[in-house]
């Protein structure tokens, strides 16, 4: 009877140790994300019914930066958009972690790409042309700057 005790606990042990290292760690499963590719992510809110269409398709300014530039009415309300691709895959559907605040022009702000991310806001001072930059020197946590061209 040991016997069998002493082979089953050496069965269940050695399936433990083997099951173990089949298993990815916890920095594998949430390591950053260094090879996404910011190249067809929109601006989407709005001001264009948070459809991905052509005009608001960033652009690529240098290997890091893309933009994108729209013409925004200053009425005094808040402009509700983000940062997505076409279909809002999770890892794109970029926005702010938590209802913190809007972004306020000319101020750099770190953007969260997951599926629970939240609307950006921005409220323009004056009716303008703006341009909206995505940083994505951090591809897990890209920046957006935005700023009046005219």
């Amino acid at each position: 009877m040991f016997r069998r005790i002493l082979s089953k606990s050496s069965v269940i042990a050695a399936v433990l140790v083997l099951s173990g290292c089949a298993v990815p760690s916890a920095s594998d499963i949430f390591s950053p994300q260094s090879n996404k590719d910011y190249s067809n992510v929109y601006l989407r809110g709005v001001f264009n019914w948070w459809e991905a269409t052509e005009p608001f398709k960033f652009t690529p300014v240098d290997q890091h930066t893309f933009a994108v530039e729209i013409e925004l009415i200053a009425d005094g309300q808040p402009y509700d958009f983000k940062v997505a691709d076409e279909n809002w895959l999770p890892e794109y559907n970029c926005g702010l972690p938590d209802a913190s605040s809007s972004i306020e022009e000319n101020d750099e702000v770190e953007l969260y790409c997951y599926s629970d991310s939240l609307n950006l806001q921005f409220v323009p001072s004056e009716t303008a042309t703006y341009r909206f930059e995505l940083d994505t020197r951090n591809p897990q946590y890209p920046s957006l700057l935005v700023f009046k061209v005219s």
